[in-house]
């Protein structure tokens, strides 16, 4: 039987392969970036990349997928979940994109292979950081022989806005035996490859971390948003895109 989060995650599949997906309220969207060029060898084409996710997945897969949670409660754990996940898929292609060598790669996505660089990725609503705008106008009700109106009434829409991040760092883990080399990859975890709670003992790369406000709700779109702001014309510098 597919859990919550499996179906969830099937949905998103299917939502990239046919049409049937959301629309997007604005039409274009603000997105402010912070990327920085860290002091490490910079990526190249003889690299191998493995894009892992954080040490809570794990646990908040779990919590999402309990019947001991309150609805609200369970709600934030799965958008954090999927939002994780769907992290981990976009800077895969992005990286790819790039023309570099990705492994590990999808769902499931196991452990084989000798990566030499870490992709650390993150993102997820920011709690607390929500507001909604009511947008109000005069609706003719009637009008006369002429075509001018005699009546309107006031109507409107509220839209509710929600902030997502974004963030990505690129790594050289030193030393052979470095914990950030492991995947630590379990069933708990979907299989994907969890990153050391505090991961150290690494030269960077390169940092992105990009934030996102809007009133879509589609986890895919926002995050395809959020990863192409912070990937755009990689490695340059840059403090806003419009997408």
């Amino acid at each position: 039987m597919i859990n919550k989060i499996g179906q969830s995650l099937l949905g998103l599949s299917l939502c990239f392969m046919v049409s049937g997906c959301p629309s997007i309220y604005n039409s274009e969207y603000y997105i402010p970036v912070d990327n920085q060029v860290g002091d490490a060898q910079p990526l190249s084409k003889n690299d191998i990349i493995r894009v892992v996710i954080p040490s809570n997945f794990s646990q908040n897969l779990v919590k999402a997928n309990s019947n001991n949670i309150n609805k609200n409660d369970q709600m934030y754990i799965m958008d954090v979940v999927m939002y994780i996940a769907l992290a981990k898929h976009e800077t895969e292609k992005r990286l790819q994109n790039l023309g570099l060598n990705v492994i590990n790669t999808g769902y499931h996505s196991g452990g084989n292979g000798h990566p030499t660089v870490i992709a650390l990725v993150d993102s997820s609503p920011i709690e607390g950081f929500e507001e909604s705008e009511t947008h109000t106008w005069d609706a003719p009700v009637f009008t006369d022989d002429m075509g001018r109106t005699t009546l309107s009434e006031k109507q409107g829409v509220t839209i509710n806005y929600k902030t997502y991040y974004y963030k990505v760092k690129l790594v050289r883990p030193e030393g052979k035996g470095n914990s950030l080399f492991e995947c630590n990859s379990s069933n708990e975890s979907r299989d994907y490859c969890i990153a050391p709670a505090n991961p150290s003992n690494y030269q960077t790369i390169f940092t992105g971390y990009a934030t996102l406000t809007t009133d879509n709700t589609t986890t895919g779109i926002n995050v395809s948003h959020l990863t192409t702001a912070v990937f755009y014309n990689y490695p340059n510098m840059m403090g806003k895109k419009w997408v």
